[in-house]
């Protein structure tokens, strides 16, 4: 018997699995088993929609947010020949070539693919773990859901004049696209609960010169533009130093704030100390924990070196021909510009398919196929129904931006559910999440 391991039931962990099991399913010898601690497949794209989705029923927001985002496994390997395993993964066994789970068990494997994700980057930042919201996980963003319920209620039964001010750390697309939701879910209150429109500011932090750093400068112009339109405040080259119960603080030499009216520059005094109702943390991801201990040499964001068939490295031949990484926990070197392949969720789910693919051909001595790195292809939601699509020379902005992008979503429910549960999960999304727009 041939036992195939897969750790992690993300975009990556979760094709493999499926494309392994449609090439093999009718070989008695070989076992697909996936693993994973949740028992659910966590649809990242929409977290921020779920943060920030507006008047859902309150003894019932729990349940309607959480199955917007988390797929049950069950429902994706329903009638599938895979074994899935929830369980926490305490240790890894390469060369021994075993797994040993928080439950005691010792699971063997012959082919492993670590597709374990990435964890929250706090970068030793005081304060950061402690008091600001991180923005991981279903039940992340539905704290967050919570908290923006709390201020308004309050704020309405204290009837003050103090403005509400919340923060976003972080400028990558995550902390954009949840600024700018944050900001259409924000105007809707404002609207239906007559307050004043000047009763909230949303500012969005970044430590570098620029947000969304990875792409050109005349898409992030016109991105910049329409956030700036959803109340929110660019305030980049503004590296946080340290977070408190309701404060940040920026230490830098020239920080420099976007005001969201006219798009000119205020200087900001150096470790400036600003109080707010609400801190969100959206800085960026590391390798897993699990991955310190492997005998593998490790990034220094912490993840796994791949060669271009999606092998690790630094062990030696008869052990790396055997185990694969992909996803938010490897990093992957293009030869074409010397740059690490960026994590975006389509990447890791073509590096499941070529690494299913190459555990087939490795099992029957066949050359092995290389992965060929694309990542020419990004989507910004920017509040409401817009967002820039970008697709090699392909730029479309606006609600056709966001009608592809809703295509987009509603391709991977296709690609692991049926079609009737496919389409059933996606417009029960687009119900709860065009409550903003």
């Amino acid at each position: 018997m041939t036992n195939i391991l897969i750790l992690g039931a993300g975009f990556g962990g979760i094709n493999a699995a499926l494309k392994l099991e449609e090439k093999l399913k009718n070989n008695p010898d070989i076992k697909i088993t996936l693993i994973d601690r949740n028992n659910f497949h966590l649809f990242t794209p929409s977290l921020y929609e779920v943060a920030t989705v507006y008047d859902l029923i309150e003894n019932s927001f729990n349940q309607y947010l959480r199955g917007s985002v988390a797929v049950p496994i069950g429902e994706i390997l329903k009638n599938k020949k895979i074994n899935f395993i929830q369980s926490e993964i305490k240790e890894i066994k390469l060369k021994e070539k075993y797994i040993l789970t928080g439950g005691g068990a010792r699971l063997g494997f012959d082919y492993l693919v670590i597709a374990l994700g990435g964890e929250t980057e706090f970068y030793e930042i005081p304060g950061v773990r402690d008091y600001a919201f991180n923005f991981k996980s279903a039940d992340d963003a539905i704290g967050i859901y919570k908290k923006i319920r709390e201020i308004y209620r309050n704020y309405q039964k204290e009837k003050n004049n103090k403005t509400i001010k919340i923060a976003v750390i972080g400028g990558g697309f995550t902390g954009v696209e949840l600024a700018a939701e944050l900001g259409c879910c924000i105007s809707n209150i404002i609207k239906n609960h007559k307050l004043s429109k000047s009763c909230t500011s949303i500012e969005l932090f970044e430590a570098g010169p620029t947000i969304l750093p990875a792409i050109n400068e005349k898409a992030r112009k016109i991105i910049e533009k329409k956030i700036e339109e959803e109340i929110v405040r660019i305030r980049v080259n503004s590296p946080v130093s340290e977070v408190g119960p309701d404060f940040i603080k920026i230490n830098s030499d020239s920080a420099t704030s976007r005001k969201r009216l006219g798009g000119t520059f205020d200087e900001q005094d150096r470790g400036e100390r600003l109080n707010f109702d609400l801190i969100i943390w959206a800085g960026g991801i590391h390798g897993s924990k699990l991955l310190e201990n492997l005998g593998l040499k490790l990034t220094k964001k912490k993840t796994v070196e791949i060669n271009e068939f999606l092998q690790t490295k630094n062990l030696d031949d008869s052990v790396n021909d055997k185990i694969f990484a992909i996803g938010d926990n490897a990093t992957l070197i293009d030869s074409k510009n010397q740059k690490p392949v960026p994590a975006m969720a389509y990447v890791a789910y073509g590096q499941g398919t070529v690494a299913a693919e190459n555990i087939i051909r490795e099992a029957e001595k066949e050359k092995l196929s290389p992965y060929k790195p694309f990542y020419d292809l990004w989507i910004a939601p920017a509040g409401g129904k817009w967002a820039y699509f970008h697709y090699k020379d392909l730029d479309i902005t606006g609600f056709f931006g966001y009608l592809l992008r809703q295509l987009v979503d509603l391709r991977h429910f296709l690609r692991i559910l049926s079609l009737k549960k496919a389409i059933v999960l996606f417009f029960k999304d687009l119900v709860i999440f065009t409550k903003n727009d």
